[in-house]
């Protein structure tokens, strides 16, 4: 098909063009590339701060991870091929409102229901059940709306000259004169008739914010590794503050995930009881501080 085919009087190339073109007016803070990136990013950051210990043999522990995490629990039950971690929905209520039902839909092992604290165990995030995709969502967005902010910034600080030609032959003049400019020549020689008004330089300098954007996207990450238990330095220090102070956070990340650390314990350790497991959970240290690590019962 030739490029000059038209649509309604609208050459085709300029349909396709329009069809698959980023446009810098639509603002969109999900569904792109770069929060896209910032999702798996911060997704890493979560999973390398949690881990199971002695899962049973053919158990997938990133399976048990993201089932976890992002869905908000899983179940632990027997089946026809063991006993295993499975996705699942929840059904029916009891007098405290909590779910009774574990409803499994799996490929390969097909359709069932189970009991929950009968003949199968939930092992859930937090109290409502829900996952963390909302915040790593949120977080996303955030540092990926910085990015485009930087990449904007980048961009407009390239145009640094604008000229203002009174004709077609003077615009073609200014254009041979910012070439010259652009190859280095130290001297440009013109006619009379042009005169300074004509001229305006952009300045960059005082529009660049690109790196006060990066210093933002640090305490936005600061703020997501203290909502996932991470312990992280106090990016507003001041002078002679104190070590206390910049550690001022580390209640507040412990109490972030004490949530998360006591109903996966209460979980897990009624999956140990029920199939004579010995599954633990350890919130990996990487501050070194008592208080950073810690793990679920196990078994008497």
């Amino acid at each position: 098909m030739s490029n000059n085919t038209l649509w309604n009087n609208v050459p085709i190339k300029d349909l396709v063009r329009e069809l698959f073109a980023r446009r810098p007016s639509d603002v969109d803070g999900v569904m792109n590339t770069s929060a896209y990136y910032y999702r798996l990013y911060l997704l890493k950051k979560l999973f390398g701060r949690f881990a199971f210990t002695g899962v049973p043999e053919g158990w997938d522990h990133d399976y048990m991870m993201e089932t976890l995490f992002m869905e908000g629990y899983f179940v632990v039950t027997d089946t026809e091929a063991g006993v295993l971690p499975l996705k699942c929905g929840l059904s029916g209520i009891n007098v405290f409102q909590k779910p009774t039902t574990a409803v499994i839909a799996n490929p390969v092992l097909g359709n069932f229901e189970r009991i929950i604290d009968v003949d199968c165990v939930i092992c859930q995030l937090q109290p409502n059940y829900e996952g963390v995709y909302p915040m790593i969502n949120r977080y996303a967005t955030l540092l990926a709306m910085c990015d485009s902010s930087i990449s904007v910034n980048l961009m407009n600080t390239k145009t640094t000259y604008v000229f203002g030609a009174a004709s077609k032959a003077q615009s073609e003049t200014f254009k041979k004169i910012y070439d010259e400019i652009s190859c280095g020549n130290p001297a440009i020689f013109m006619k009379d008739g042009i005169n300074e008004e004509q001229f305006f330089v952009m300045p960059a300098k005082q529009n660049f914010i690109a790196d006060d954007v990066q210093i933002l996207k640090r305490k936005i990450l600061a703020e997501f590794l203290t909502e996932i238990g991470i312990n992280n330095t106090n990016l507003d220090k001041r002078e002679r503050l104190t070590d206390n102070e910049v550690e001022a956070n580390d209640q507040e990340v412990i109490a972030n995930i004490q949530c998360w650390i006591d109903n996966i314990t209460i979980g897990i350790r009624k999956i140990n009881q029920m199939f004579g497991l010995n599954i633990g959970f350890i919130v990996r240290d990487f501050g070194g501080r008592e208080g950073d690590s810690n793990e679920s019962s196990k078994p008497d």
